[in-house]
């Protein structure tokens, strides 16, 4: 049974799917006033499913026990480890392999990333079964290039990478970005260095595929062609002060009910979704709100293309 906040939320979003599938493009100022009262509804839910829910305000950091609280050099490597075999991707128990990588196997070494550099390149691949630290090859292979890099430029101190950048969330980003990880891992390492209060300072969530897809359905109504830099553009939108504070609600959206085939009625921001509120009214709004927010795409010709216009003439 709605709530008379979610009552109002689901009408007031309802009445905005059916003005967005009605507008003519021509209705510049209209346009824009609906997709500010959109974005308006949007962030409250988000905001409010976050204050109202432990959950989904919760560092993923702690929903893992087994690493400490990353000021000892032995627990921020363990940690970093962990973040780098992509634990969100689902595969695998990466923090307690992690922990037990380097507590059992190593032998609790303080200077992990240089036990990896132990091993030659092929070595190290073929540790692959005995070690255990994830499914794909190509993560665990990864690792060991990543180790060459946190020696080389942090001294296989992964404290050194946040460590007088206290109140400068960006340059902790572009000092990770060295080791050559994905852009959506330097993210989170950094968001969990924030909500344990390692550093302080505004954020953009991680824009993954799915960050992308929710916020891509729930302000435009289709989750499909949102790219990274998009889902920060949007996240920036809802939450100007800090978009960090959306990341884990929109992960567990992502992860429990948005996936690619949607469990709208189960989730806990439907009233306040263009895709769910569109799919119950049978309607589906004009793209040229997608427009309003990342601007049309241009159609480029190609040197084939112009030389057959060329023949044509």
């Amino acid at each position: 049974m709605k709530t008379g906040t979610a009552l109002k939320t689901s009408d007031e979003m309802a009445m905005l799917v059916t003005r967005m599938a009605e507008i003519s493009p021509d209705e510049q100022s209209c346009v824009s006033r609906i997709t500010s009262e959109i974005i308006q509804l949007v962030a409250e839910q988000l905001i409010s499913l976050r204050h109202d829910h432990p959950r989904f305000r919760e560092s993923d950091y702690s929903m893992y026990t087994g690493v400490g609280e990353i000021t000892r050099r032995k627990d921020a490597n363990i940690f970093l480890t962990a973040c780098f075999l992509e634990y969100r991707s689902g595969k695998t128990d990466v923090w307690d392999n992690a922990v037990f990588f380097s507590e059992e196997i190593l032998d609790d070494p303080e200077k992990i990333w240089q036990v990896i550099l132990d091993h030659t390149y092929e070595g190290w691949k073929e540790r692959f079964y005995d070690y255990n630290l994830h499914p794909m090859p190509e993560i665990h292979n990864r690792l060991y290039f990543i180790a060459s890099r946190m020696v080389r430029y942090y001294a296989g101190d992964g404290r050194q990478i946040w460590e007088g950048y206290l109140q400068d969330p960006e340059s902790v980003y572009k000092r990770l970005l060295l080791l050559q990880i994905p852009k959506s891992i330097a993210c989170l390492v950094v968001g969990i260095l924030k909500d344990l209060g390692h550093i302080r300072g505004s954020f953009d969530i991680v824009g993954d595929i799915v960050d992308s897809r929710v916020l891509g359905r729930m302000i435009c109504g289709d989750g499909s062609g949102i790219t990274f830099m998009k889902a920060r553009r949007l996240a920036r939108m809802l939450a100007p002060d800090d978009p960090w504070i959306l990341d884990l609600p929109l992960y567990l959206i992502g992860s429990s009910w948005c996936g690619p085939g949607p469990k709208c009625r189960a989730c806990p921001v439907r009233n306040a979704c263009v895709f769910a509120v569109s799919e119950e009214l049978g309607i589906r709004p004009d793209p040229v709100f997608r427009d309003l927010f990342f601007g049309r795409k241009t159609v480029q010709k190609t040197l084939r293309s112009w030389q057959q216009m060329v023949n044509n003439k």
